[in-house]
C-alpha cells in the first residue's frame, strides 16, 4: 500500500504546492480544523508525519492545492483505517530498511527530502 512518504504528497494530481501558486482562496477555518485533527492524528499514525508537515505551511493562506492535498491525506487515512501493528511471538522475523529521497524537491526553497524505515518482520519499529 502506498504511504503519503512513499508516494510524495507533492505528486497528488493535478496539484503543485507553493506559497505563491495563486491559486483561488479556501476556507482558512475549514482547512486548519483539517490540519488540527491531521496533526492529533500523527501520534498513532507516524507514516502522516512528513504529508501534514508540509500541508500545515500553507496554513496561513491555503489555496485549493493545498486543499486538495489535505483530502488526499483524509483520502489515504480512510483507507487504513483497518491497518494496525501486530508483533507474533514465536515467528521467525527479519530485519529490513527502506530508504527514499528527493533532491531539491521543495519548490519554495529547494531543500530535500530524505525518509526511512525500519522494520522488524512487518513492524515498524523506527523511521525519520
Amino acid at each position: 500500500m502506498s504511504t503519503p512518504c512513499s508516494r510524495n504528497i507533492r505528486t497528488v494530481p493535478r496539484t503543485i504546492l507553493s506559497k505563491d501558486d495563486g491559486g483561488i482562496p479556501v476556507d482558512i477555518t475549514k482547512f486548519k480544523q483539517a490540519i488540527d485533527s491531521l496533526m492529533y492524528l500523527t501520534v498513532t499514525q507516524p507514516d502522516l508525519m512528513f504529508g501534514v508537515n508540509l500541508i500545515s505551511r500553507y496554513m496561513a493562506n491555503p489555496k485549493e492545492s493545498h486543499w486538495a492535498a489535505t483530502k488526499w491525506l483524509l483520502r489515504y487515512l480512510k483507507g487504513i483505517v483497518e491497518h494496525g501493528l501486530f508483533y507474533q511471538k514465536g515467528r521467525k522475523m527479519s530485519f529490513v530498511a527502506y530508504s527514499d529521497n528527493n533532491y531539491a524537491g521543495d519548490l519554495d526553497d529547494r531543500r530535500s527530502t530524505t525518509g526511512s524505515v525500519f522494520m522488524i518482520g512487518t513492524a515498524v519499529v523506527s523511521w525519520a
